[in-house]
């Protein structure tokens, strides 16, 4: 089985996948957060650079409507060396929606399947989709998968939900294994959505290994917000696959288990984000960000977070961490 993660705008940024991929691993492929200038300049060029990137495997992702603006992208990155992108269909903020992009062009199937046909017609690299089910109804999803499987998609990675359902209730595993039942061998097939810890992970998959041994296929699994409130969450996946015994893996998180490990991988985080911004107040910024997770992995007492979200200097950021990595040895 292989573990991707998912792409988070402001989170999931080459200097956290480095980290990531140094201090914790388990992840096989990771994407880049959504572009969608038409030329790669500035944050979003630094962000794909191959020499910025030191992990396993890294696709980039675009989020547009409009083809052309799609081809010019990819082919910039096919200079750069890359050999797949990765097609967002899957966003569901507003303001991403609202424009008929993400999740918002999966209502316009007219729309959708000319654009599709431009961009596999005249690009000579992998396209994968990370797709949502629809808008507002169940019935969309086979009009979709009707106009993907005109396609040669190289991985269809499913979000089980509508966009209308944002991140709440439950996911719609019917909708993601019907997949398996219109396309060919030659598209992969990957899970994502709700996978937070082992017992979710477990759960989701009891339901969809059938399908994936119907067709011999490895099984995929998308991890996103899960795996930055635990960054071991990738590996303790791979061991509960990989082990036959019967003991039980920690059900520690990561940053509780090895505390040293997570300091230094936040130290490290945060000194590459002063090497890069200019002003202390942004890499803070970013830092809490990132807390904000963090803090629900190690279910931190709120008024522990709370010393590091009132802080706005990093000299006092630095001090407000060294008292909560005390505090949860």
């Amino acid at each position: 089985m292989k573990i991707y993660l998912a792409p988070m705008e402001g989170i999931t940024t080459y200097i956290f996948r480095n980290a990531f991929e140094k201090y914790y691993g388990g992840v096989d492929k990771y994407f880049t957060p959504f572009l969608t200038a038409s030329h790669l300049k500035g944050r979003e060029k630094r962000d794909v650079l191959p020499d910025n990137n030191r992990v396993s495997q890294l696709v980039p992702q675009i989020l547009t409507n409009d083809s052309e603006l799609f081809i010019m992208i990819a082919l910039q990155l096919e200079e750069l060396g890359y050999k797949e992108v990765n097609l967002n269909l899957g966003c569901p903020s507003g303001t991403v929606t609202g424009k008929g992009r993400g999740a918002g062009f999966l209502d316009r199937t007219v729309e959708l399947d000319r654009f599709l046909y431009e961009i596999y017609e005249r690009l000579d690299m992998n396209i994968s989709i990370k797709t949502r089910i629809g808008m507002e109804f169940l019935s969309e999803w086979d009009d979709i998968l009707e106009i993907y499987k005109k396609y040669p998609v190289s991985e269809l990675i499913i979000h089980p939900r509508l966009r209308n359902e944002f991140y709440g209730g439950a996911v719609h595993t019917e909708s993601f294994m019907q997949a398996f039942k219109v396309f060919s061998n030659d598209t992969e097939i990957c899970y994502n959505g709700d996978i937070t810890d082992i017992t979710s992970y477990e759960s989701i998959r009891d339901i969809v290994q059938p399908e994936y041994e119907k067709r011999h296929q490895e099984e995929l699994f998308m991890i996103g917000r899960g795996a930055i409130m635990n960054p071991l969450l990738p590996a303790q996946i791979k061991q509960v696959s990989s082990d036959t015994s019967t003991h039980e893996v920690s059900e520690l998180t990561g940053i509780r288990s090895d505390v040293e490990t997570f300091r230094s991988f936040i130290n490290e985080i945060m000194e590459e984000y002063i090497d890069e911004m200019s002003n202390e107040k942004q890499v803070v910024m970013k830092m809490k960000e990132l807390w904000s997770y963090f803090a629900i992995g190690t279910k931190l007492d709120r008024r522990l977070l709370k010393e590091i979200h009132k802080v706005n200097r990093l000299s006092d950021y630095k001090s407000a961490v060294q008292m909560v990595i005390s505090q949860i040895r």
